[in-house]
């Protein structure tokens, strides 16, 4: 059978559809050929409505474009309540058809069953220099390296040596602020070298931040804090605590760099390590108690309560008061998963929590879009998602899904049976009509609806004698719409 021209098949199902809410049944069995042609509703919406219509003007063969359906996979029998059983529960196979079209019901083609999630964190706030002059301060930095930890490192060492440390502030602005004070001879405390250091950071990609750090009883006194950065390193998968007055970070016992609450969580202090200038740190001891507290650009931590006054005279502002400190550490190689379409297919594409991310990566293939079709061949499927920044793939996620075998053999299994099931009904209900009643009525422009199920309303049709009538004309032509219970 022929598929109707686009046009016309969306005038006859225009048409169809208020046949089926009027209750005109002459008229939508008039268009059985045509609707026959429309394969992709055939078997889910108007095989059970012309079954429910040719029960309402009483063709003896009325039930068999219903058998038609279930034999080609119909389901749905749900969205034809209450005319369908009204027309045909009585029969005395009814249940028998019911449980056919239960078991009709097919397992998704595609299931996803593990994927990765962030970590539920608070927001994160970088310390930024402003979009605008940012380039100009990126052209006064050393180049980036092959690594994020190169970079950072690189960076350190030359923050460290552009100036020897003093007590004096900078009241108005940012690196280049600074940059441009220090060519001239000024010299800053730890605050505008961690300020200095988390911005050139940021510039390059790298996620950074300052971290203000504090003396047990820093409510009083003096010399009780102390600022140094922090940034996220891809290479790692950590962030790493960097101070840039005495050009070092912290390892522990394997070499590994440490973050500020693993520098907080430890018994002992851990091993400085220098790269800088300014000859490192002599004293471990004496600056590992600076860890006792600490906040960051946006957020601060408090276990055992927290205390807003600083050497009498100071605030300690914060913008996010918090009990844990994992909650201001996101892990930044974490990624989400949105479901999107590639040509009508599902497909997965990775989210990054990484505020440089530049794509995602599958099985280790970077891609800038970062969306990938979902296999479909049958069985249990995996695959590695990463974000990518311009250092590189970050830590892998797993993602799993399951292609399902049985919908497939579904699909097969509809169509071979319902092919000649098909034909003999036809030919069934091409007998049970004079042959002058069986060519479609001629379809005028219309505008698509949205169809619902057949719903019986008191008529006198429900006799074989079909009653006069004059044809029924839509409105002007449009697109076709996608039926719908």
């Amino acid at each position: 059978m022929n598929t109707p021209r686009p046009a016309k098949l969306a005038r006859v199902r225009t048409i169809a559809q208020d046949a089926m809410r009027g209750g005109r049944w002459w008229t939508l069995l008039d268009l059985e050929r045509t609707l026959r042609a429309d394969t992709e509703f055939w078997r889910d919406l108007w095989a059970p409505s012309l079954a429910i219509a040719a029960h309402k003007v009483g063709l003896p063969a009325a039930r068999h474009r219903l058998d038609e359906a279930v034999d080609a996979g119909f389901h749905q029998l749900d969205l034809f309540e209450p005319e369908i059983s009204a027309a045909f529960g009585r029969d005395p196979d009814w249940d028998e058809l019911t449980e056919r079209a239960r078991h009709n019901v097919p397992g998704p083609p595609l299931r996803l069953i593990d994927w990765p999630e962030p970590a539920p964190t608070a927001p994160l706030e970088l310390e930024c220099i402003t979009p605008h002059r940012e380039a100009a301060l990126r052209r006064r930095l050393p180049g980036p390296c092959t690594t994020a930890w190169e970079t950072t490192r690189t960076s350190l060492a030359w923050t460290n040596g552009l100036w020897r440390h003093a007590n004096a502030r900078i009241n108005a602005g940012d690196a280049l602020d600074i940059l441009e004070q220090v060519a001239i001879g000024a010299r800053y405390s730890c605050v505008e070298y961690s300020l200095v250091l988390a911005q050139s950071l940021n510039a390059l990609g790298i996620p950074a931040r300052k971290a203000d750090l504090r003396r047990d009883d820093y409510h009083d006194g003096v010399g009780k804090g102390h600022a140094v950065a922090e940034a996220w390193i891809d290479d790692l998968d950590s962030w790493v605590v960097l101070d840039g007055q005495h050009g070092v970070y912290w390892i522990d016992e394997a070499s590994r760099p440490l973050s500020l609450p693993e520098l907080q969580a430890r018994e002992h202090p851990a091993k400085p390590i220098g790269v800088g200038a300014r000859g490192g740190i002599d004293d471990p001891e004496l600056w590992s108690a600076y860890f006792r507290h600490a906040s960051v650009t946006g957020a601060a931590w408090a276990p055992q309560g927290f205390m807003p006054n600083f050497q009498r005279r100071f605030v300690v502002e914060t913008d996010r008061l918090l009990r844990d400190p994992a909650d201001a550490y996101p892990r930044l190689s974490d990624i989400g998963v949105a479901v999107t379409s590639i040509d009508g297919e599902p497909a997965v594409k990775v989210v990054p929590t990484h505020p440089y991310a530049v794509g995602g990566a599958m099985r280790g293939e970077p891609n800038t879009e970062g969306a990938w079709k979902l296999d479909p061949t049958p069985g249990e499927h995996g695959a590695e998602l990463a974000a990518v920044t311009p250092y590189g793939t970050l830590t892998p996620r797993e993602l799993r899904w399951i292609a399902n075998l049985e919908h497939r053999k579904a699909d097969i299994r509809a169509g071979a049976r319902s092919e000649p099931a098909a034909a003999g009904r036809l030919e069934a209900c091409k007998k049970s009509r004079s042959p002058s009643r069986w060519s479609p009525a001629p379809s005028p422009p219309s505008t698509p609806a949205d169809s619902r199920s057949c719903r019986s309303t008191p008529d006198s049709s429900s006799t074989a004698k079909r009653p006069s009538r004059s044809r029924a004309r839509a409105p002007s032509a449009g697109r076709a719409c996608s039926p719908s219970p």
